[in-house]
């Protein structure tokens, strides 16, 4: 399980709440909590997901929604590289960015009336230096099949990086891989505005240059130009834009799973980072709820005879303080521990009713994207403030996430 940079933001001396949206089937409205109380502030972002207009795109750009196809002169092959870290949340994080601008791409979004290029996008993946890739891409290829037609490796050998270089040399950016590369508006933090622009860019640099570079490690073409992508998706324009081809891409395999919620039971996830992580779990800012806090901030509208299902990968014993205090305000409770990551984040994705958990964990946001939760409840603690990005929330549009 994979923590990923968060939400923030302030607290408040009394309980505020902003609702969008409501309506007890909504998956839905962004709902913002603010509680302060005893030693620890905190901030719930508790987000069910809503509709927006798509964001507005610079005039000064030529940007389409759809093209006629039969104006496409040409359909130019293009690469975009994907580096990936971390374990199965992490991964699929940065996996669907890359795919949703090889979507965007591949839309006509940035057709050009001048070269009435199109273009036929690959994603060519990159993993981290560091060991912790092999487990994320052995648990991605077992549970998500569509996973299985792509090389871990394959921008990972000398021959990528002279191909790097090359690239280097003709159009800027750092020489070492990964550093710094043209058009490196794609990987700004939720702001697809910046992104549209790193495209733009990216598709008049096509239309001006284009060659395909043979990899003979890989035996692969990788264009030159390509994109180098590095950036976590989040639930934004792209995730939004593109949530049916997402949903249909990272299709779960159902063996990977060991149990499922109940239809009625709603889940609490405790990632339990501090006995995880012990040594770093407080200088990175990864503080939980403590039991008061889940049972009467986060789960404190539940009525009493009200179902939670705790899910932990560790011991259920680190979970019997939050089995008592939910217990104390009525509620059923069981807990769900000592599976492996896949199974846990298929018992997410198996909830009908509502999930809970910390937003930096990457197994919680997109066990609740691609999962049946009618609502996601996404929390951050006030004490990681000063630790985790500020994320400016997104609406969607998209049917399958407003409800």
């Amino acid at each position: 399980m994979d923590p990923l940079p968060s939400s923030s933001g302030g607290s408040a001396q009394s309980i505020n709440t902003f609702d969008v949206k409501s309506g007890a089937k909504a998956k839905g409205s962004w709902r913002h909590l603010f509680v302060t109380g005893g030693v620890a502030s905190l901030l719930f972002m508790l987000f069910i997901i809503l509709p927006q207009q798509y964001a507005s795109m610079s005039t000064e750009m030529e940007v389409h929604e759809s093209v006629n196809h039969h104006d496409i002169i040409e359909t130019v092959p293009i690469t975009i590289v994907c580096q990936l870290s971390g374990e199965m949340g992490n991964n699929i994080g940065k996996f669907l960015r890359c795919l949703s601008l090889k979507w965007w791409l591949e839309s006509g979004a940035f057709y050009n009336s001048t070269n009435k290029l199109g273009f036929s996008a690959r994603v060519a993946l990159r993993h981290q230096d560091a060991n912790k890739w092999v487990r994320g891409a052995k648990d991605l290829q077992r549970c998500f099949p569509n996973t299985n037609k792509y090389d871990f490796s394959e921008a990972n050998n000398p021959e990528f990086a002279n191909i790097w270089k090359t690239q280097h040399q003709l159009l800027g950016g750092d020489e070492r891989v990964g550093v710094d590369p043209p058009f490196n508006e794609i990987n700004k933090f939720y702001d697809e505005e910046n992104i549209a622009i790193g495209l733009q860019s990216f598709v008049s640099e096509v239309s001006k240059h284009h060659a395909l570079m043979y990899n003979s490690a890989s035996k692969r073409n990788v264009s030159l130009p390509f994109l180098f992508s590095g950036q976590f998706q989040r639930i934004d324009y792209l995730a939004d834009h593109f949530y049916q081809e997402s949903k249909q891409f990272f299709r779960f395999d159902e063996s990977c799973c060991k149990v499922k919620a109940d239809p009625d039971e709603n889940v609490f996830h405790y990632r339990n980072f501090k006995k995880e992580m012990p040594k770093r779990w407080n200088s990175y800012g990864f503080h939980e709820a403590d039991p008061q806090q889940a049972a009467n901030s986060i789960f404190g509208h539940l009525k009493e005879g009200d179902k939670v299902a705790i899910v932990t990968r560790f011991g259920g014993e680190t979970a019997q303080p939050y089995v008592d205090a939910f217990e104390a305000k009525g509620l059923k409770v069981r807990v769900v521990d000592g599976q492996d990551g896949p199974a846990d984040f298929c018992f997410l994705m198996s909830a009908q009713k509502e999930i809970a958990g910390l937003s930096i964990s990457t197994y919680l946001t997109w066990a609740g994207y691609l999962g049946n939760a009618t609502r996601v409840i996404s929390y951050t603690m006030a004490s990681s403030m000063s630790v985790h990005k500020v994320v400016e929330l997104h609406n969607c549009t998209s049917p399958g996430l407003k409800g």
